[in-house]
């Protein structure tokens, strides 16, 4: 079942009305503006293309026999700009090759028959809402993993960075510590000889331990 949205989820939908018909674009509008979502109408397909150039929409709902385009033509364009509004088609009949070319190009989220019963009209266009804020939420949820991603693989490069500095760091000092040590045995072989010869088996006992 799904979730009833609040009057202020619904204030954050803005939906587009498309139909040649006047009286239809001011039923559907009145219908949907009761349920407190932003509505817009449009009386053909060339006027509405220019709105959805203009301003995002959640849901579009437009009618399929319509002069110039037709409805499905009409999806086909908006799905190109704005591929996450929600598509629906109105039409009067619904036939199977009607059917077939809207799931073939993947232009409609659902069929709304006229004469609609209002009770199923809102309740298509209350799921055409929750699937475009599961879309819009599903393209944040990546883009913010994108970023920690990103800010991930930046953070090993920069410790592979600093380990290798760390053994850069860590060969120049065994080497200056070799150093040191021959320089001590050199002078104690200079000077001392017998501590020399007792230096060296030291040495010799550490490197085997």
């Amino acid at each position: 079942m799904a979730r009833i949205m609040t009057d202020a989820e619904k204030r954050r939908a803005s939906i587009l009305v498309v139909d040649d018909d006047e009286t239809i674009v001011e039923a559907l509008c009145e219908t949907l503006r009761r349920q407190h979502y932003e509505v817009a109408g449009a009386p053909d397909a060339i006027t509405a293309l220019q709105l959805v150039r203009e301003k995002q929409f959640t849901v579009i709902l437009t009618d399929h026999q319509m002069p110039q385009i037709t409805g499905l033509e009409f999806l086909q364009q908006v799905k190109t700009l704005q591929p996450d509004a929600t598509r629906i088609l109105i039409t009067g009949v619904v036939n199977l090759n009607t059917v077939i070319d809207a799931i073939n190009k993947g232009e409609i989220y659902r069929f709304i028959v006229k004469p609609w019963l209002r009770e199923e009209l809102l309740m298509t266009v209350q799921n055409a809402v929750q699937r475009f804020d599961m879309l819009q939420h599903t393209r944040e949820l990546q883009e913010q993993t994108q970023t920690a991603n990103l800010k991930l693989a930046t953070q090993v490069a920069k410790i592979a960075d600093q380990n290798q500095q760390l053994e850069k760091l860590n060969s120049a000092l065994h080497r200056n510590l070799d150093q040191s040590v021959q320089l001590c045995l050199k002078t104690l072989d200079a000077y001392w000889p017998v501590l020399s010869n007792q230096a060296y088996r030291v040495q010799e006992l550490c490197r085997a331990m």
